[in-house]
């Protein structure tokens, strides 16, 4: 076979190979994208769950702050006695102790959740590295580095190593 065309056999090969490569880093990009989709929709829905919790908390904090002033005005205490401002205070205090935890929680969730996207950026970006050289690995073991395939090349293809370029004779 003449050498020109198993180089151009060679030269194909290399080409559809750097295509798939190509088609692989692609879809991979769209599956790194969902998930990163994925991780944004759980930081969004984890907000909404704290603000909820919030809202919640804070309908509860009404609800017993008027339940409280209920129980005082029946009793006949007035509203700005120490009895009345001692049991606000402290309904108040562990709403407030409790929004800070619910805050402290939801940072914690939220950056948990950041972390797990940037390890898919990395994950995605290794992947496609990996990909690559994989592809160059491939293309510089396809060239001969032995002193004979070199002489081959140069004298031609004879008889008996007709076998062709960078294959080996059964």
């Amino acid at each position: 076979m003449p050498i020109g065309f198993l180089l151009a056999m060679q030269a194909g090969g290399m080409v559809f190979d750097w295509i798939g490569k190509q088609e692989q880093i692609r879809i991979n990009k769209m599956g790194a994208q969902m998930e990163q989709a994925g991780i944004d929709y759980s930081i969004a829905a984890t907000r909404l769950e704290s603000e909820n919790a919030s809202l919640q908390e804070m309908q509860d904090l009404r609800k017993n702050l008027g339940s409280q002033a209920a129980i005082m005005a029946a009793r006949g205490v007035r509203a700005g006695t120490s009895t009345g401002a001692l049991l606000a205070n402290e309904s108040v205090g562990n709403f407030n102790a409790d929004e800070k935890m619910r805050k402290l929680n939801l940072m914690g969730n939220e950056a948990n959740l950041r972390a797990g996207k940037l390890m898919s950026k990395l994950h995605e970006s290794s992947y496609e590295s990996k990909v690559k050289n994989e592809f160059v690995t491939n293309s510089i073991n396809r060239i001969p580095t032995s002193e004979s395939a070199w002489k081959q090349i140069g004298q031609g293809f004879s008889a008996k190593n007709s076998y062709g370029f960078g294959m080996t004779k059964v």
